[in-house]
């Protein structure tokens, strides 16, 4: 047997040195860190699509409550006026006057006249919430079933930046007092517009903007 060759042989053979080894681990760091980056974005990037999704999902919630409501009422005007001029049996609470056609609340009463809805907009906790009352026998209003106070309709996760409730016209086209305004006398009607953003989103300056007018299906003489 040729044990010089052998060993020459031995001695050819390659193998990785020291560096080969560490620029290999310093390549595989960062092909992981390239892709834990990756693998991250993605995460990010799901939750936040979910988050906005939940967010459309409460808003269109909102819209569709709002809507029913504004449809099957009438806007209750006597609600909007001063504590001086109003009585308990007109209307369960004082809301604000109507300011250039806006306000933060939107009371309407149903067509039967039994039972009143206020949607109002909270601007500092940035939410919308409802109550509802009914008429008692005596003629006052209590509490509808369900109902102690106002109760969010938009969800923890969304904050609703802005929102103005715009009824038109701003005074009961049907009051006696009014006829004859020319500008007056439309079926009444009101517009949300409303900026809204998710609570909970990553990406803080995220928002939505939406719009619809809903006219009341209640007619009057």
């Amino acid at each position: 047997m040729d044990y010089d060759k052998i060993k020459n042989h031995e001695g050819k053979r390659k193998g990785f040195t020291l560096i080969e080894l560490l620029v290999s681990m310093v390549v595989f760091i960062l092909i992981m860190g390239i892709v834990g980056s990756s693998f991250t974005s993605i995460v990010r990037a799901q939750k936040d699509t979910n988050e906005i999704r939940k967010m459309y999902s409460d808003v269109l919630g909102f819209v569709d409550t709002f809507s029913e409501e504004a449809r099957l009422g009438s806007i209750d005007y006597p609600c909007y006026v001063s504590a001086v001029s109003i009585s308990d049996n007109e209307c369960p609470m004082i809301l604000d006057p109507i300011v250039n056609g806006r306000s933060n609340y939107l009371a309407l009463l149903r067509q039967d006249g039994l039972e009143k809805t206020i949607f109002k907009y909270d601007s500092q906790a940035k939410k919308i919430s409802m109550v509802k009352f009914e008429k008692t026998d005596g003629g006052g209003w209590k509490y509808a079933s369900g109902y102690t106070d106002f109760r969010d309709v938009t969800g923890d996760a969304v904050s609703v930046d802005k929102l103005s409730f715009v009824i038109n016209p701003d005074v009961d086209p049907y009051a006696q007092a009014n006829y004859g305004i020319n500008k007056k006398q439309f079926q009444p009607e009101v517009t949300v517009f409303m900026s809204v953003k998710d609570a909970n989103l990553s990406k803080s300056d995220f928002s939505m903007d939406f719009q619809t007018t809903i006219s009341s299906r209640v007619y009057s003489r």
